[in-house]
């Protein structure tokens, strides 16, 4: 089960599937609950209410691109805004995978690699144009320990290397990745399809741990409740009649 966890944590991306899970995601080496203002957590928290009251909702079609829109624009900021699309891109997943009875395994995955895919094309294309740099530096990406770890990976190691930053425990945002790989001379191409692949590969597998494992038996709402309000699911009902 803590197999499980960590391995949805890794392909979600965000710093709220575990209280020390945020320490890692400050680019500038402070874990974020000790540097987010109060009116941050507290739209943390709306966001987070948002997500439990769309739960409801989680079939149907626009869902999904709900899902894509929040995971694009998480990507597009290099996880510049964590504190609030961080924890709403973590309870939207499961929302999507858990209320998709036939295909939510994988069509949470699909979505979520799309909106990463966006992401990466945007930044290969900036980087041929010079133009990431801004981007980098307005997202407090710039001149980061991430960069430069992911940087040294990248030019040591070519497309080994990002797979590796890709799998790696602690998640690296898509954008780092993408540059780290483009300033290696790596090839826009191999950099596309070795952190697309593997990030899909990853989101399935955490998809699976998650509607087999986590939140078996439980519905989207009730996950997400007992994921971030730490509201404990009354499983004795369920319990009895599967005996009966």
């Amino acid at each position: 089960a803590i197999l499980a966890q960590v391995v949805w944590a890794q392909v979600v991306e965000c710093d709220c599937i575990f209280p020390w899970w945020g320490q890692y995601w400050d680019l500038h080496g402070s874990p974020p609950h000790q540097i987010v203002p109060t009116t941050m957590a507290s739209m943390r928290e709306k966001c987070i209410d948002w997500a439990i009251a769309l739960a409801e909702q989680g079939d149907r079609w626009w869902m999904p691109l709900v899902l894509l829109a929040v995971v694009t624009v998480n990507s597009l900021t290099g996880g510049a805004f964590i504190w609030c699309i961080g924890p709403l891109q973590a309870s939207l997943f499961p929302v999507v995978v858990l209320s998709n009875k036939q295909f939510g395994v994988l069509l949470g995955p699909i979505v979520m690699t799309l909106g990463s895919s966006i992401a990466a094309v945007t930044y290969i294309q900036l980087m041929k144009t010079s133009g990431a740099d801004a981007l980098l530096e307005s997202t407090g990406a710039k001149g980061s320990a991430w960069l430069e770890q992911a940087q040294t990976w990248a030019s040591s190691y070519g497309a080994v290397g990002l797979l590796v930053l890709q799998i790696a425990p602690v998640p690296i945002p898509t954008a780092v990745c993408v540059v780290a790989g483009m300033l290696a001379n790596i090839d826009g191409f191999t950099v596309f399809a070795v952190l697309m692949t593997s990030r899909f590969v990853q989101l399935t597998a955490g998809a699976v741990a998650l509607k087999y494992g986590l939140a078996e038996g439980q519905t989207a709402a009730e996950y997400l409740r007992q994921q971030f309000k730490n509201e404990e699911t009354d499983k004795k009902p369920q319990e009895e009649k599967k005996d009966k």
